[in-house]
C-alpha cells in the first residue's frame, strides 16, 4: 500500500512521506487494512524493525485529528520512553503535545492533561491510574509495546491489570514481535489479529559449532574453532555484532578478549575517536573495564552500568563507532540497536534452581536484532552450540515456536497490591463486586474461571482487614481506611507498609540511619543486594557492631531468613555509606557493586523513604522524629553529611557542589548571600548559571559584574 492512499488526513500522509516512506511494509498495510483505523482493537505480532510502532503513530494522530482526546503510549523502560518521546514529537508540527512521564509515583500528573499522547512505563502508568486525575477519561488510544512481557512474572500483573480496566473503555493497540498464543490474547481483548514472519531485511540463522557454521537452509560455512572469529568477521566485512552472553561477567570478559582482537581492524581516527570517547566516563571499577574495552572499538552492556554509559553505548554503537557489544539480555528489550550479525553465545542462564534454558521467545528477541534496515540486504543470527547437539538448537530455537503468555497475576506480591487498589482506589464495593473485576482479567479469559484467583484474593482481603488497610461493614461493603488508600496511592507493597507501621514504635524510641535503612532493606519494594559468601562473616559483624539500633533480631545461622538478613545489611552501609559522602567508586569497590545497582538501591531507598514518611504522618507523629525522617530523607536524595541540608536545598546543588561551597568557607545560605559573585564563582563547579539559580531562588536581584558576564559569554562559547 503507498502511503498517500491510506485513509487519514492529508497532513498524516505528509510527514511520513516527509521521512522518505512512501510505501508500506506488508504487514503495515494488513494492520491499517483492519478495523483499527475505524476504532477497533488490534493485536500486532510482526519481527523486529517491521513499523510496528509507525502503525501505532498512525491510530494514535488519525483517532487524536478527529476525534481530539488523548493517546497513552506505555513502554516497559524508561530509556524507551525517552526515545519514544524523541520520536513522537515529530507530530507537534501538527498542534499535537507530546509529553513523556515515567517517574514520581505519588502524584496525579495532572500537568498532563494539557498534552495528547503521553508516553509513560506500565507502572508510571498504573500508580496514575490509582491517584485518578481528571484527564484519565478523555484515554482513547492505549498502545501496549512488548506486550509479551504480560507473562514476565515481576511486571506482567500491571500490564495485565492496565489493560484489564481500559478494556471497553479504550482502543488497545498491542505490539509484539514475539507471542506464541496471538490468537489468545487477541480473543480477550476483542481485537482484530495480524501475525506475520515478513521482514524489511531477511534474516538467515544458524547453529556455529567448533569451527563449522550450519545455516537453516543447508549451507555450510568454516570459520576458526572459536566463537569470536564470527564477531572479527563481522567487523573485516565493515559490519557490526551483537554478542548476547548469560551473565554480566561473562560480558566483561568476552568483550575485553574480543577488543584485543577488533582493535587491529581500527583506522587511526577511530581509536582517536574511542579513545575521547572512553576518556568523558567517570571511574569505578566497572568503568575502568568498560574503558579498556572501548578503546579496541568494543563495548559491554548490562544493567548493572550506568544509565549514562548505557546511552553513550548505544549512541556510539548506532553511529558506527564502535563494532561489537557484548551483551546479557537486557538489550534485546525494546531498544534500538540492531546490528548485521547477532551471535548467541548463551542459550542457558543458572537461576536459583540450577541450569535452565533461556525460552525460546527470548532467543527470537535477540536474533530479531539481526539486520539493520536501510544498511543491509540481510542480517545473520547465529546461536553458538558449546556443550548441546547443533541439530536440538536449530530445533528448539530456530524452528521452534515462542512459548504460550500465562497471566502472571497470582503472583501473590502484584495481587496484593491490585487487590488492596481495586478497593481503596477504583471504588470495588463487595467482595462479588471484587471477583466481578478478576472475570474481565487475562488470567480468567486463559483459565476459563477464577476459582484459585478467589481463593487467593479471600487470603488477601483478610490479610488487608486484619491489618487495617480497610474494613468492612454490616453489609458486607469494604471501606477503604486511610492507611490503605494511602499505601495504594505511595505505589507498595501492602506488606511493606505493615513493614513500616510496625516499626513505628521502635523508631520513635530510637531514630537512626543504619536502623532505617535496614527496614527499608527488609522490604519486598527494595532489591536487596546480596552478601557473597566471602563477605558474610564481614556484614554479620557489622550487624552485631549495630545490634541497638537494628528494629528486628539477627537470625539465627541455621534460619531461612539469615542469608536475606546479611543482604540487607549490606544494603543498610552502603546507603550509610552514600549520606556519609563516601565517593560512588569507593562504595562500588568496597561493596563489590556495579555503578546501575547502586544508582537503583539509591532510587528505590528515596521512593521508600518518602513512602515511609507519608504513612509515619497518619500515625499522630512526634515533631523531632518526622523532623529527623525528613533531613535523613534529604540526605539520602543527595548523598551528603548533615552538615550540607542547609546548602543541598538550594537549586542545582548536589552534594559535590555543595562540599566545594561547604569546604570554601560557604557554610550557610546567609553566607552564599553575603558573599560577592566572583568569590563564589571561584568555586569548584559553580559556574554562572548556578549562580544565577541560586540568585533567582533566594530573590537577591544581584547584576553580575562585567568579569562574570565575560565568563558567561565564554561559557556559552566553549559549549
Amino acid at each position: 500500500m503507498k502511503v498517500d492512499e491510506l485513509p487519514v488526513d492529508e497532513r498524516i500522509k505528509r510527514i511520513i512521506m516527509g521521512r522518505g516512506i512512501e510505501e508500506l511494509y506488508p504487514p503495515q498495510a494488513e494492520a491499517l487494512k483492519t478495523g483499527v483505523l475505524k476504532g477497533r482493537n488490534l493485536v500486532l505480532a510482526i519481527p523486529t524493525a517491521s513499523g510496528k510502532t509507525l502503525v501505532s503513530e498512525i491510530v494514535m494522530v488519525s483517532r487524536l485529528l478527529e476525534e481530539g482526546g488523548k493517546a497513552v503510549y506505555l513502554v516497559p523502560l524508561k530509556a524507551l520512553a525517552e526515545e519514544k518521546y524523541r520520536e513522537f514529537r515529530e507530530w507537534e508540527s501538527l498542534g499535537i503535545r507530546v509529553a513523556a512521564t515515567t517517574g514520581d509515583y505519588d502524584s496525579t500528573d495532572e500537568w498532563l492533561g494539557k498534552y495528547d499522547i503521553i508516553v509513560a512505563t506500565a507502572e508510571k502508568f498504573d500508580s496514575l491510574l490509582r491517584h485518578g486525575p481528571g484527564w484519565v477519561g478523555d484515554i482513547k488510544v492505549v498502545v501496549a509495546d512488548e506486550v509479551h512481557l504480560i507473562g514476565s512474572y515481576d511486571r506482567g500483573a500491571t500490564l495485565e491489570m492496565i489493560l484489564s480496566h481500559l478494556l471497553g473503555r479504550a482502543q488497545i493497540l498491542a505490539l509484539s514481535a514475539t507471542v506464541g498464543n496471538a490468537e489468545e490474547l487477541a480473543e480477550w481483548l476483542d481485537a482484530d489479529l495480524v501475525v506475520s514472519d515478513w521482514r524489511p531485511v531477511e534474516l538467515r540463522k544458524g547453529v556455529f559449532h567448533l569451527g563449522t557454521l550450519f545455516w537453516e537452509d543447508g549451507r555450510v560455512d568454516r570459520y576458526p574453532e572459536n566463537w569470536e572469529s564470527l564477531a572479527v568477521d563481522a567487523v573485516k566485512r565493515g559490519k557490526q555484532a551483537l554478542v548476547f552472553v548469560n551473565t554480566r561477567r561473562s560480558a566483561e570478559k568476552e568483550a575485553i578478549s574480543l577488543s584485543s582482537k577488533v582493535s587491529r581492524l581500527l583506522t587511526k581516527p577511530e581509536k582517536r575517536a574511542l579513545g575521547e570517547l572512553a576518556s568523558g566516563i567517570e571511574d569505578n571499577p566497572t568503568t575502568e573495564k568498560l574503558k579498556k574495552a572501548l578503546k579496541g572499538g568494543v563495548a559491554f552492556h548490562h544493567a548493572g552500568l550506568g544509565r549514562a554509559e548505557r546511552t553513550l553505548i548505544e549512541d556510539a554503537f548506532r553511529g558506527g563507532l564502535i563494532k561489537v557489544i557484548t551483551a546479557t539480555p537486557t538489550l534485546a528489550v525494546g531498544v534500538n540497536t540492531p546490528a548485521f550479525r547477532v551471535i548467541i553465545r548463551d542459550t542457558k542462564r543458572y537461576s536459583g534452581f540450577g541450569w535452565t534454558d533461556i525460552p525460546v521467545l527470548e532467543i527470537q528477541q535477540m536474533m530479531g536484532r539481526a539486520g539493520r534496515p536501510k544498511y543491509d540486504k540481510f542480517g545473520e543470527a547465529i546461536i553458538v552450540a558449546r556443550t548441546e547437539e547443533p541439530k536440538k538448537l536449530v530445533e528448539k530455537y530456530i524452528h521452534g515456536k515462542p512459548e504460550k503468555l500465562f497471566s502472571m497475576l497470582a503472583n501473590e506480591q502484584a495481587f496484593r497490591s491490585q487487590v488492596l487498589a481495586l478497593i481503596t482506589n477504583f471504588g470495588v464495593e463487595n467482595f462479588r463486586g471484587l471477583v466481578s473485576f478478576l472475570e474481565r482479567t487475562f488470567y480468567a479469559h486463559q483459565r476459563g474461571d477464577t476459582a484459585s484467583l478467589e481463593y487467593k484474593a479471600r487470603g488477601i482481603v483478610q490479610f488487608l482487614v486484619e491489618n487495617e488497610f480497610i474494613d468492612v461493614d454490616l453489609n458486607d461493603r469494604f471501606i477503604a481506611l486511610p492507611f490503605g488508600k494511602r499505601t495504594s496511592q505511595l505505589y507498595i507493597d501492602p506488606l511493606t507498609a505493615k513493614k513500616f507501621r510496625d516499626a513505628f514504635p521502635r523508631l520513635e524510641e530510637n531514630p537512626n540511619p543504619f536502623g532505617i535503612f535496614q527496614l527499608i532493606a527488609s522490604t519486598p519494594d527494595m532489591a536487596t543486594l546480596t552478601a557473597r559468601r566471602r563477605e558474610m562473616e564481614d556484614y554479620l559483624d557489622l550487624a552485631y557492631e549495630f545490634e541497638d539500633d537494628l528494629y528486628s533480631g539477627i537470625p539465627y545461622y541455621e534460619e531461612s531468613s539469615f542469608q536475606p538478613f546479611l543482604g540487607e545489611v549490606k544494603t543498610a552501609k552502603v546507603l550509610l555509606d552514600w549520606i556519609n559522602e563516601v565517593p560512588d567508586a569507593r562504595i562500588c569497590e568496597a561493596h563489590n557493586v556495579d555503578p546501575g545497582d547502586l544508582y537503583r538501591i539509591l532510587e528505590l531507598a528515596d521512593w521508600l523513604m518518602y513512602s515511609m514518611i507519608e504513612l509515619y504522618r497518619l500515625f499522630s507523629p512526634k515533631k523531632e522524629v518526622l523532623r529527623f525522617l525528613t533531613d535523613l530523607h534529604l540526605r539520602l536524595r543527595h548523598g551528603v553529611r548533615e552538615e550540607l541540608l542547609e546548602l543541598v536545598r538550594l537549586p542545582n546543588i548536589g552534594r559535590k557542589r555543595a562540599r566545594a561551597l561547604y569546604n570554601a568557607g560557604f557554610r550557610t545560605v546567609e553566607e552564599i548571600a553575603r558573599a560577592k559573585p566572583a568569590e563564589l564563582l571561584k568555586v569548584e563547579g559553580i559556574g554562572v548559571k548556578v549562580l544565577e539559580g541560586i540568585y533567582g531562588h533566594l530573590n537577591i536581584g544581584r547584576e553580575l559584574g562585567k568579569a562574570e558576564k565575560r565568563r558567561k559569554t565564554l561559557e556559552d562559547f566553549f559549549k
